[in-house]
């Protein structure tokens, strides 16, 4: 049995896997009966906020986990406010796609004190609404990208639009930047993806969950399913969204990326995504990178979302019978579904020793 709760945002509602799902915010919880002798039920609640980027698959999580025995309430809040309530003891976790900030470590007590637990990889993808293009796909690099978010690129029809796209007719129309208006983990992944394609907006704006944005350039919209429907409802408009949100609008088409070694555009795909994965060097912290590696097939935007929380807190118990069915068979089934990648089983591996060294004391 599963609830979702609604909050004031952005979007309608829609019925599906056995729950309602209101954009702008979401309350999940799965209710299990854990079976006994006694036949009495018994559970762990489990509260958390975060990344909008994890939505979909901790939907399907708080819904499936029913061998965790263990509810789980999440709500969508964007990373850096996720972030921000676990450090002040309002949830038992977050989910972010950036990582703690070393003020933000220093707030949690050290490095030994907080604790960073992979649960799956993803894309952020830039979309745009040039309904004239058809079916033919527009085609950017990071360096391109980077001077559409800076200001310096104003029209579709630069040059610089045109070098990379000979064969496409784009429109002599202004480009309607669309970006996060919250404290975004997926704003982090695309501003670390463009310092690192582009020395100019890795010096102006550089890379960061809320980055000072030029003035003037660019609307905000919260969380992913805003600037979506930014996006979708203004012809001529470009922004960057988590893959499943750009699967989900039918008016958006999805750009695709020139890989980091130059040699190919690449679109964002499971395949894409984990061959990033599997040629990042990923520490036993397990804080790693998944933007701009070098390699054939790779798209150059990928991310990993994270479970943080204290290493010790009084429901470390539940949260390590969640985190262990989610980093195992049954819960990393349920990513590639909802258009995330799972982690590699060796990457899984190293989690689960993160989450044992979980305590309640």
């Amino acid at each position: 049995m599963s609830w979702v709760q609604g909050m004031p945002g952005w979007g309608g509602a829609r019925e599906g896997c056995g729950m309602l799902r209101f954009y702008g915010g979401l309350l999940l919880g799965a209710v299990v009966l854990a079976a006994g002798c006694s036949g009495k039920s018994k559970q762990v609640k489990l509260s958390a906020t975060g990344s909008s980027f994890a939505l979909r698959l901790m939907e399907v999580w708080a819904a499936k986990a029913a061998p965790t025995g263990v509810r789980v309430d999440y709500i969508s809040t964007g990373s850096t406010k996720g972030i921000q309530d676990m450090l002040n003891g309002e949830t038992d976790f977050g989910c972010t796609d950036a990582p703690l900030t070393a003020e933000q470590m220093e707030k949690g007590g050290g490095k030994d004190k907080v604790t960073h637990i992979p649960l799956a990889m993803g894309a952020v993808v830039a979309v745009y609404n040039l309904p004239g293009l058809g079916e033919n796909r527009l085609r950017l690099d990071g360096k391109v990208l980077g001077d559409i978010y800076l200001g310096l690129i104003k029209k579709w029809n630069d040059p610089a639009l045109v070098a990379l796209n000979p064969d496409l007719k784009l429109p002599d129309t202004l480009i309607t930047v669309c970006r996060r208006s919250d404290g975004s983990g997926t704003t982090y992944i695309f501003t670390s993806y463009l310092s690192g394609a582009s020395p100019a907006f890795k010096e102006k704006i550089g890379a960061g969950t809320q980055p000072a944005w030029p003035s003037g350039v660019g609307q905000g919209g919260p969380k992913n399913d805003g600037v979506a429907a930014l996006v979708e409802s203004t012809p001529g408009a470009l922004g960057y969204v988590e893959l499943t949100y750009a699967l989900d609008k039918k008016k958006l088409r999805q750009a695709l990326l020139k890989t980091a070694t130059g040699d190919e555009y690449v679109e964002a795909s499971l395949e894409s995504v984990t061959a990033a994965a599997a040629r990042a060097n990923i520490p036993d912290n397990m804080i790693f990178s998944l933007v701009n590696i070098e390699g054939p097939g790779i798209y150059p935007a990928c991310g990993v979302v994270w479970a943080v929380a204290k290493t010790t807190s009084p429901k470390a118990d539940g949260l390590k019978q969640f985190l262990t069915w989610a980093l195992g068979n049954e819960g990393q089934s349920l990513a590639a579904p909802e258009h995330y990648a799972p982690l590699p089983p060796a990457v899984a591996e190293k989690a689960l020793l993160l989450v044992e060294r979980l305590s309640a004391r």
